[in-house]
């Protein structure tokens, strides 16, 4: 078998291989510490298995006598422990390869630089069903310093993917591990050893290495957000390792800049190790993420406003929010009262000048690039949102208040006046040679998913070319470093190569990631529950979780939107077309179908679809984009009925305390309305204090500011209970219109239960935990809504109004 046979892969073989394991990061390669390195061991989500409760914003949750909800110390928290660290201090060029794989009786390796099968390489098993391999270019002459080699194990003779591989390639169109070669021959190295944080300190050793001609080394840089280090920090403790001891930190996040060159002027690889200074340790499990689309969120700079004008109408226009807007909104402490501690920005790129016209054919209308989806520079931040200063400051501000931002990444496409178009063309395919997804014949999205245009005038990027994988890598980088972002949504992923996700992961882990706080990446797919897919060479997804699922891990992404879930809760939550009891069967089958180590994303709104509001509102015309006459000769209003906002107040209920990260889509707290796109991207309404910041006056109707406190005092629920955010989930009544189900934490007093009724009437009924499950709780308060739970005759008694939802919480 030659190396087109390397494309097969067999789906029953996958099962001996194994996932990624988050809880130990590139679990299936070892390179050593002056070789790539991945995420650190405590850097992924982590088991549900620790009783700590990091509650991000730094409050302690409620602590009633007698029944005490757990408590994390606030000590000195080791981030990264010491590592074995290699003889002397000159890098090592090997890369070990693992795999386990139990019950197989011989292994082999079978890549480019064997020529495939024809000279395969047999694994060692040192221990049943744990097999290595080490390579190196000194045992191996095939393999050159700093390059990259597809391969695939051969396990009992069924072909592979490492799914632990760091990183992934393309060969003969066929998808690869891949591990890359460490460049020990052409520069020195920094590995952090380890790295401690208190509420107000913190101590970093790191080590460095010459490269194997032995150059002498020049005295490291470091530097503390931008700063050179106070005298006396850094001290040099001989034989290559150093420790730097930093206090009086403020509160929020810092960057810790390490760099390094030989005598001969060689750089090694930088490395930034964040470093967070909070009361408790932030863990991502513990995210209320919350997305805004700036230029209709809040705008605090009319000077910049500059509308194209005609022919753009309004809806589809610059309106004027920037990044100073909603720096405003930020520091008035908006966002904590709603309980988020992520916050999500559309992409903020520089964006295409002047107008185009809408994607599909029987849309006339000229849209602008107020969305951001249309980049034209690489690394500047559009001025319509205030540049570069403002989202620099927005970040800061964010990070006093412990809250995380993601920027959102585009690697699947820019526009056609995109800086890069003009000087790269060979990085992109146009539509002088490629059909535009879902018009074009023969061009359907999941026809041609990697190489159909969004638009004719949007040209996508071709991730097989190594100068634009390595230039859109250094780009992302780049965002991260200069304005201290903590990760990326990022779109589109079914429709860019694969290798862009690991790859990129793989970048960020070496720089940023050595220090423990992992670089979060949320991916968008969207699929449905029975959407499947086959890429060719074994590469097959048969239904959307596992479409899903195939990009996670710790070596790629932490979680995704969860999109075959998403359909099925507007159903039983907005338009009350499912029954509870079939709502029921959907979350169950999330938390089987899934990887039960992802951090997916549950979600009702998006900047992509029909605005909640409208949709509960049961609008005819929901799915209106334009106000065109015929059926869409009004579009959605502010609902008044309501019965409306009953239902969002159960949806809302249900969505906070679902299983993963809960996301609200800017607006959708207030009721905002709107139909399909461009009108689901409104202006956000403001009145009281924040008045100013509307792009139209608007004042929110009694209803409206109802239903944000409703969503307010979810969040604060969610906030104060780790049995919310982290619990075991029990589920103990799924009807028709009744649904009921507590959450378990992992301290004696940590329960929880949520009762929605969607019936006309009062429900009284009683429910039944183990006695382990109520450990010491001998009553409960509605910490949401106005429904009761009373303990008696070892059952729980539960009364909840018409139309209701409540969320009791144990004491």
């Amino acid at each position: 078998m030659m190396k087109k046979a390397a494309c097969y892969l067999s789906l029953i073989s996958l099962l001996v291989a194994g996932c990624a394991d988050f809880s130990k990061p590139n679990s299936g390669t070892d390179l050593g510490p002056t070789s790539e390195l991945g995420p650190t061991p405590d850097s992924g989500p982590k088991p549900d298995t620790d009783s700590g409760d990091a509650t991000p914003q730094g409050d302690a949750d409620a602590a009633p006598q007698g029944c005490q909800p757990s408590t994390e110390s606030t000590g000195l928290r080791p981030l990264v422990e010491p590592a074995p660290l290699p003889a002397g201090d000159v890098r090592s060029c090997a890369v070990t390869l693992k795999l386990t794989a139990p019950g197989a009786s011989n292994v082999l390796l079978a890549s480019s630089f064997t020529n495939w099968d024809q000279g395969a390489l047999p694994l060692t098993q040192s221990a049943p069903g744990i097999f290595s391999i080490t390579v190196s270019p000194s045992t191996h002459a095939q393999l050159v310093p700093g390059q990259q080699y597809p391969y695939k194990f051969i396990v009992d003779g069924n072909w592979i993917i490492d799914q632990g591989s760091t990183y992934r390639a393309y060969e003969s169109g066929c998808l690869n591990s891949a591990f890359r070669v460490p460049d020990c021959t052409q520069r020195p190295a920094i590995q952090a050893e380890g790295v401690k944080v208190s509420s107000a300190s913190a101590s970093v050793r790191f080590g460095v290495y010459k490269a194997t001609d032995q150059s002498a080394l020049g005295a490291p840089n470091v530097t503390l957000d931008g700063a050179a280090l106070p005298q006396g920090s850094l001290s040099d403790k001989g034989s290559g390792r150093f420790e730097i001891t930093l206090a009086n930190l403020a509160a929020g996040k810092h960057q810790l800049a390490i760099s390094l060159s030989d005598n001969k002027g060689r750089a090694a690889e930088p490395v930034t190790l964040p470093l967070w200074i909070e009361q408790r340790a932030f863990d991502w499990r513990d995210s209320l993420m919350y997305m805004i689309v700036v230029d209709r969120f809040a705008n605090g700079n009319k000077a910049i406003d500059k509308p194209v004008g005609a022919p753009v109408e309004y809806p589809a226009d610059w309106h004027g929010g920037d990044l100073q807007g909603a720096l405003e909104v930020l520091k008035s402490g908006y966002f904590e009262d709603l309980g988020v501690n992520v916050i999500w920005l559309n992409p903020i790129n520089e964006q295409a000048a002047g107008y185009f016209k809408g994607r599909d054919s029987g849309d006339n209308h000229q849209y602008a690039g107020y969305h951001g989806y249309w980049p034209t520079k690489a690394r500047v931040v559009d001025p319509h949102l205030g540049g570069n200063a403002a989202l620099k400051a927005f970040v800061d501000e964010a990070h006093k208040r412990g809250i995380r931002v993601l920027l959102d990444l585009i690697n699947n496409q820019v526009h056609e006046q995109h800086e890069y178009v003009a000087s790269n063309p060979g990085w992109f395919r146009t539509a002088s040679t490629a059909g535009v997804c879902g018009i074009t014949p023969g061009w359907g999205w999941s026809e041609r998913p990697f190489d159909c245009l969004f638009a004719p005038y949007l040209p996508d990027i071709n991730w097989l070319v190594p100068a634009a994988e390595s230039r859109f890598i250094d780009d992302a980088v780049f965002w991260l470093d200069q304005f201290n972002v903590d990760g990326y949504r990022i779109d589109a992923v079914k429709h860019v190569e694969t290798n862009s996700i690991f790859n990129l992961r793989a970048a960020t882990a070496r720089r940023f990631e050595q220090g423990g706080q992992r670089v979060f990446f949320v991916g968008e797919t969207a699929v449905s529950e029975n959407d499947s897919i086959e890429y060719g060479c074994g590469q097959k997804y048969n239904n959307g979780y596992q479409w899903i699922d195939a990009y996670v891990g710790s070596n790629g992404l932490d979680g995704q939107f969860d999109f075959p879930s998403h359909h099925r809760m507007q159903q039983g939550l907005l338009s009350d077309t499912l029954a509870f009891d079939e709502l029921e069967k959907t979350v169950r089958k999330l938390e089987t179908d899934y990887d039960p180590k992802a951090l997916h994303v549950r979600f009702l709104g998006t900047h992509d679809s029909t605005r909640m509001a409208s949709q509960a509102n049961k609008n005819g015309n929901a799915g209106c984009r334009w106000q065109d006459g015929g059926n869409c000769s009004q579009l959605p209003q502010v609902p008044t009925d309501p019965a409306t906002y009953q239902r969002l107040q159960r949806a809302f209920t249900v969505l906070l305390t679902l299983p993963g990260i809960p996301f609200i889509y800017y607006g959708d707290e207030i009721a905002l309305p709107g139909g399909n796109d461009p009108d689901n991207r409104r202006d956000m309404m403001w009145d009281g204090n924040l008045a100013h910041l509307a792009n139209k006056a608007s004042t929110l109707s009694a209803a409206q500011k109802s239903l944000h406190a409703w969503v307010k005092a979810l969040g604060q629920a969610r906030r104060k209970s780790i049995a919310l955010r982290r619990g075991r989930r029990i589920p103990l009544i799924a009807e028709a219109d009744l649904y009921v189900y507590a959450y378990k934490g992992p301290g004696d007093g940590d329960l929880a239960i949520v009762v929605v009724n969607r019936g006309a009437a009062v429900t009284d009924r009683a429910v039944s935990l183990t006695q382990s499950d109520l450990g010491c709780i001998t009553a409960f308060d509605a910490s949401v809504g106005s429904g009761t739970a009373t303990l008696a005759d070892g059952q729980i008694k539960l009364s909840i109004g018409a139309g209701e939802a409540t969320v009791l919480i144990g004491r």
